[in-house]
């Protein structure tokens, strides 16, 4: 009875503790009525609202970024960030007066184990647009003795299953055709990264290899009908756009004390090895790579765009104003002008594919922009004449 009690009491703090980690809170936000757009300023201003309740529920975290080039300070800018995650929201109250649209707003927001929470996993992987990922693992079965080895798809098979619960877009890896070396360890740089992005059209790249080994069953089971199997993994993933490494991952397979192997073959074995520990694996995987998301969902990514074909410095500060009128930018800043070229810092919500489509579609003083490249998360773009 004793136990019981102690059971029950450890399954209700759990449960309690979980449940600490949605805070419902109330935020306020305004925004400026420009050109007559109230929709567009009701956005902003909700979208602020929402930051505030985050900020209120989760903290703020403060970054400094300076830069100095030959003894001058080129950037000296403080951000700052938060951590969490809106769930759901109602807006309580709006009001237009001389111009301004305020939004009042009422918010739960999750302040830790998005990873936990499914539902809210899958509206965070939604709201970013259903991002894409190619998932390349070579993987090898290497049978008893040694001599050869087949490939296998267990691992990749298990990956693709828990990104496509969560909704996420899965590139065919058929794509790649063997033309970018993707073995773990190997260091890809910038130039490998856009080539595995323009061959699979992914924004994301999980790869790495594995290795699973056929085992005897040994002396006191030579005369049984099982099929053991043992191995190892080491995974990467990375975001394409930007070259960033989200999570590194690597680990041994074997089987959990009291576990049978199956009484069918060596490939099921192998598989159900795989999924057996699934959690240990795609875990880590997955709270890593929602983290990423969640970050960019609510603090914005931060991208270095490069603009020619502005004449002198006031060019250059207007651009900065109208760069900082789009949609989408939470913060930008000018740094240097130097060549004929003048180089910005933007912290937009969104991805550098985005934020150039944005800019393509916008005008400067009556010129058209068009984006000269657009590499990791850094943008070039050429003012028209």
């Amino acid at each position: 009875m004793k136990t019981l009690k102690l059971t029950l009491l450890s399954l209700a703090l759990a449960c309690s503790a979980f449940a600490q980690t949605v805070v419902s809170k109330e935020g306020t936000g305004e925004a400026a009525i420009v050109a007559k757009d109230e929709v567009k300023a009701f956005e902003e201003a909700k979208e602020k609202a929402l930051r505030s309740a985050v900020e209120q529920a989760a903290g703020v975290r403060i970054d400094s970024d300076t830069v100095v080039v030959n003894n001058q300070l080129v950037r000296d800018q403080i951000f700052s960030n938060t951590s969490g995650f809106v769930k759901k929201f109602e807006v309580v109250d709006k009001k237009v007066e001389k111009g301004v649209v305020t939004v009042k707003v009422k918010a739960d927001i999750l302040t830790e184990n998005l990873d936990k929470d499914l539902a809210a996993a899958r509206d965070l992987v939604k709201r970013m647009g259903r991002p894409s990922i190619v998932i390349v693992v070579q993987e090898q079965t290497i049978p008893i003795g040694g001599k050869s080895s087949i490939n296998s798809e267990s691992l990749a098979t298990v990956l693709t299953q828990a990104l496509k619960a969560d909704g996420w877009d899965i590139k065919d890896p058929q794509a790649m055709n063997g033309k970018v070396k993707l073995e773990a360890g190997v260091t890809l740089g910038t130039a490998e990264f856009k080539e595995v992005g323009d061959l699979s059209k992914a924004q994301y790249l999980l790869y790495g290899k594995a290795a699973l080994r056929h085992q005897e069953p040994g002396e006191m089971l030579k005369n049984a009908t099982i099929f053991p199997v043992t191995g190892e993994y080491d995974l990467t993933m990375a975001a394409l756009d930007s070259a960033e490494q989200i999570v590194k991952l690597n680990g041994k397979l074997v089987a959990n004390p009291g576990s049978a192997a199956p009484l069918v073959s060596y490939e099921r074995s192998a598989l159900d090895l795989i999924k057996n520990r699934r959690e240990e694996i795609v875990g880590p995987m997955r709270k890593a790579i929602l983290e990423h998301l969640r970050d960019q969902s609510v603090n914005g990514k931060r991208i270095d765009v490069t603009v020619s074909g502005l004449e002198n410095f006031g060019a250059v500060k207007d651009f900065g104003k109208a760069i900082a009128a789009i949609k989408g930018i939470k913060e930008a800043a000018t740094g240097e002008f130097k060549g004929g070229k003048a180089a910005y810092r933007v912290t937009y919500l969104g991805n550098s594919q985005d934020f150039a489509e944005a800019i393509e579609a916008a005008t400067f003083k009556k010129k058209k922009l068009n984006i000269v490249s657009v590499t990791g998360n850094a943008l070039e773009v050429q003012v028209g004449k």
